[in-house]
């Protein structure tokens, strides 16, 4: 029994291991593949293109030879001048309105927007310096601990509103950290937590396999 035992729990060690892995590298590789693929494409492609264009337009054959790394910098180019477009408010309307077709045609939207999410989950965790700290929240009920990031404290009419000073915290979701909600809660009524934001969204984003080494939190006020 007790060998069955252990190969039980080695078993379950195993397979999070092995998911936990996959979590960590999956966005990486994504990410890799679709810049290598789009790099590839500009070589094989755009390139070509746009020095035959330059040369119907008198550009001498001289000037007209590959660069190494070329390709990547067009492509880091091209996406630069996306986002600066994609800010501005046509920029913003165009993209809306894309989206609304994509998300309306059934193989493409499922694709689009798992793709969506996992670039806006990437770009989250790069970005995790707008939280300040992890904590716990007793939510969606009492009983029931949720991991929350404080995002600032309680100002306004927000602070003034409670009997006590409270904190502004985004509970998210898992294992999309982008959406959630934002909750006012009481100092007093949060766990604050030893872990950093990025072990933090880590956790979320893993379902609970990647966790943290054990490390000792104190109940109370969040500083």
């Amino acid at each position: 029994m007790a060998g069955i035992g252990l190969l039980k729990r080695l078993k379950n060690r195993i397979r999070t291991a092995f998911l936990a892995g996959l979590v960590v590298l999956v966005p990486i590789f994504v990410t890799f593949f679709v810049v290598a693929f789009i790099v590839n494409k500009v070589d094989r492609v755009i390139i070509p293109v746009l020095f035959n264009l330059l040369s119907n337009l008198g550009t001498p054959h001289e000037y007209l030879r590959r660069i190494p790394g070329m390709g990547l910098i067009l492509t880091l180019l091209f996406i630069l001048l996306v986002g600066i477009f994609t800010t501005n408010i046509l920029g913003k309307t165009l993209l809306q309105l894309g989206e609304m077709i994509l998300e309306r045609i059934p193989f493409i939207r499922g694709l689009y927007t798992s793709a969506k999410q996992l670039v806006e989950t990437i770009i989250s965790t790069s970005e995790e310096g707008k939280y300040k700290r992890v904590v716990l929240v007793e939510y969606p009920r009492r009983g029931v601990w949720s991991i929350a990031f404080v995002t600032g404290e309680a100002k306004g009419e927000l602070r003034d509103a409670p009997s006590q000073p409270c904190l502004t915290l985004f509970i998210p979701t898992s294992p999309n950290p982008t959406s959630g909600l934002m909750v006012v809660v009481p100092e007093g009524e949060i766990i604050p937590l030893n872990m950093s934001v990025e072990e933090g969204i880590k956790i979320v984003v893993s379902g609970g396999l990647i966790q943290p080494p054990d490390l000792p939190h104190e109940k109370g006020k969040a500083t």
